[in-house]
């Protein structure tokens, strides 16, 4: 693991004064595409991202100050993305309602779109909508379906339309893929994976 000179021994994220740094947050479904979009910026770009699943909008707002302290200088930082919602508009268990109501989620947004900002100041901040459920019904025990992820994205990208913040709406993107592009009843199979990395790095390459 790389040291930074300031001796802080949580860093291992060393940013390039040659590229732009990219830091993708999110859910499984990043961690499906992000070595897709890492690959497909490597000349332009060095693109970090954690090994763990950053879950629901509670947990990125928990750990956006541990994830920040792992880079050398955060102020190189020159985007990040973040997505969450799969685990947010779920009824966990089934559950009557979803772990994170509406009003909460849209909240629990803004407050990661500032405190995004303010750890990574010169960041273009960029929210990646939440992803369809696989059209042909599947589901597991933490039931949401896609008619509750549309109005959720409908919700966050109001709430964050004015203040500064770039959509990357995968949502659009994948709204109509068949269940062939699915692995389950929600994650993508490797080829949509590329797919939808390289979709990534197109949006991301706007920021440039």
């Amino acid at each position: 693991m790389a040291h930074a000179e300031d001796g802080r021994k949580d860093v291992r994220f060393i940013c390039s004064d040659e590229k732009k740094n990219i830091f993708l947050i999110g859910d499984s479904i990043r961690m499906g595409f992000c070595d897709v979009t890492r690959e497909a910026l490597s000349d332009e770009a060095e693109v970090f991202y954690v090994d763990d699943n950053c879950r629901n909008t509670q947990y990125v707002i928990i750990n956006l100050f541990s994830w920040a302290n792992l880079f050398d200088a955060p102020e190189k930082v020159d985007i990040v993305q973040f997505n969450c919602g799969h685990w947010d508009l779920a009824h966990w268990c089934e559950y009557v309602l979803p772990l994170t109501s509406e009003t909460e989620y849209t909240r629990n947004l803004i407050m990661i779109a500032e405190m995004t900002a303010k750890l990574f100041p010169n960041a273009k901040i960029v929210f990646a909508t939440t992803t369809p459920m696989n059209p042909n019904g599947q589901l597991n025990q933490n039931v949401r379906t896609t008619a509750d992820i549309a109005r959720y994205n409908d919700a966050a990208k109001k709430a964050l339309e004015n203040r500064n913040i770039a959509i990357n709406d995968l949502f659009e993107i994948t709204k109509d893929w068949d269940a062939s592009f699915y692995a389950d009843y929600c994650h993508f199979t490797q080829e949509s994976n590329k797919i939808l990395g390289n979709s990534v790095a197109s949006e991301l390459k706007k920021y440039f």
